[in-house]
């Protein structure tokens, strides 16, 4: 299954990419969903990290680097393996931040993925972008009053 959600953030690309880097400070980006996170292993562009999920328990993540806007994650849970690659790209008001979700889901849930996309985006779009939204938003007010 093949899930893409998307939303624009008023603040600059490199910021938000940014932003998702720094998987040490998830929880606190996404506080719905993680409540921490440990580095397994740095390879460079690929890190090997450890989250504890708010619902989920402790699960693997493989975050990779594949360019300064494109960032690869994935995500091995008990009832599904997903890869979510994560765009950042240049608008007219900032970033266009798209999250392409290709998701296989394992053991009796394989017969629900007919209804599972339009649950899977709304799930991307609440716990991802927004966040992610809110967070940058937030970030690119106060540097601009500070300038001010």
């Amino acid at each position: 299954m093949r899930v893409i959600a998307r939303e624009i953030i008023e603040a600059a690309p490199e910021r938000v990419s940014s932003l998702y880097r720094d998987y040490a400070r998830w929880p606190q980006l996404f506080p719905m969903t993680i409540r921490a996170v440990r580095l397994i292993r740095d390879e460079g562009a690929t890190k090997t990290i450890e989250v504890a999920h708010a619902t989920a328990g402790t699960v693997v993540n493989v975050m990779r680097a594949v360019s300064p806007d494109e960032i690869e994650l994935r995500e091995f849970k008990r009832r599904y393996d997903a890869t979510f690659t994560n765009r950042f790209d240049r608008h007219a008001r900032g970033t266009r931040y798209t999250v392409t979700a290709d998701v296989k889901l394992k053991g009796w849930l394989r017969a629900l993925a007919f209804i599972a996309a339009p649950i899977a985006r709304r799930q991307i779009t609440r716990f991802v972008l927004l966040p992610m939204k809110r967070r940058a938003e937030s970030l690119q007010s106060s540097r601009g009053a500070a300038l001010r």
